[in-house]
């Protein structure tokens, strides 16, 4: 089986579709995460990939001040880990600007939604929606963005076998463009 991305093939007799995961390296930084689009261009990418999330929405800052703290390797940051999360968040006004700096590129813009807004908001910019994989057992999403009819990558990293049955399920019930995709699901790389 095969499905198409933006301009790319996508299936087993075809060459891989590299996405740089640019996620929230552009430090809150529009210039730098232009910089960082350019950089994978260099690098070979097919597409740049960042997150669309809104902190208050993710992140309990509650929870974690309950808790004691940061836990893990969060320990060593210098903010709380709500404030990491705000200040990590693309503003939904850059998404015109990284489409149009991913165009003049010539690779795919992508962004991974973690609401519904976003996933609306994200639809007339992206050629096909890509789901981390602590989203997968949040099934009305996925059916929501499978629904509108584009390609769906679900990254499968912090789910259990389980987990990924059911998004599939689901997704393919509604879409079946849908690929999965392992990844090391371990932040931050030391």
């Amino acid at each position: 089986m095969t499905m198409k991305i933006g301009k790319h093939e996508i299936g087993m007799q075809h060459p891989v579709y590299f996405i740089a995961d640019i996620a929230a390296n552009h430090d809150g930084d529009l210039e730098r995460a232009k910089l960082l689009i350019r950089l994978a261009k260099e690098a070979g990418a097919d597409a740049a990939k960042f997150q669309n999330f809104h902190a208050p929405q993710i992140v309990s800052d509650y929870g974690f001040r309950s808790l004691g703290g940061q836990q893990s390797h969060q320990a060593k940051w210098k903010k709380s880990v709500f404030e990491v999360y705000q200040d990590a968040s693309v503003p939904s006004d850059w998404t015109p600007i990284l489409k149009e700096e991913c165009d003049k590129q010539g690779i795919d813009y992508f962004s991974s939604p973690y609401d519904f807004e976003a996933a609306d908001m994200l639809e007339k910019y992206v050629p096909a929606y890509k789901v981390g994989s602590g989203e997968i057992d949040w099934i009305e999403t996925l059916v929501y963005m499978a629904l509108k009819g584009k390609p769906m990558i679900i990254s499968t990293g912090a789910a259990d076998i389980g987990e990924v049955q059911k998004a599939v399920h689901a997704i393919l019930a509604v879409n079946k463009n849908l690929v999965l995709m392992q990844c090391n699901t371990n932040y931050t790389a030391s």
